[in-house]
């Protein structure tokens, strides 16, 4: 306050709501970048472990190949028990190296897994195919539709 004026100086209380409403929209554009990145994160993960057995399965292969071993491809991924990932019960033991204990991945079958956003995948020791399930629960990419090709018209 100055002497010989009685009038406080400040912020009125419209700038004051201004601000707040600013500092509101700014906090829900940063979380919903925050929820946006953990979730492309966790899929991320996903397709990080997917690509490792991918790698360890061909990689497994081409060593059988150069010594001359039967099956090529492993009969089993690892020697896991049925139920989630632990690190005293990791998975992919027999093509990653030290095996994977990523949280919420699932072995619901010898030959099956469930990763965390619920897709499954099932290993065919014959070829060696690591993929996705066709009764997946996850929501799978669109794709594209065969349409005819439009009608040509005669002059």
């Amino acid at each position: 306050m100055y002497p010989g004026n009685s009038r406080l100086l400040g912020f009125s209380k419209l700038e004051i709501a201004f601000i707040l409403v600013l500092v509101a929209l700014v906090g829900v554009l940063a979380i919903t970048r925050y929820l946006d990145l953990s979730v492309t994160a966790r899929q991320s993960v996903d397709s990080g472990v997917v690509a490792a057995v991918r790698k360890g399965i061909a990689d497994y292969a081409l060593e059988s190949q150069d010594r001359g071993r039967f099956p090529v491809y492993p009969p089993l991924l690892d020697q896991a028990d049925i139920g989630e990932v632990t690190s005293r019960n990791p998975f992919f033991t027999h093509v990653v190296e030290n095996g994977l204990a990523v949280i919420g991945w699932v072995k619901t079958g010898p030959d099956a897994y469930r990763a965390p956003d619920g897709e499954s995948f099932t290993y065919v020791p014959g070829t060696g195919d690591f993929s996705a399930a066709a009764n997946s629960i996850a929501p799978q990419m669109p794709r594209p539709s065969r349409t005819q090709p439009p009608a040509s018209t005669d002059k």
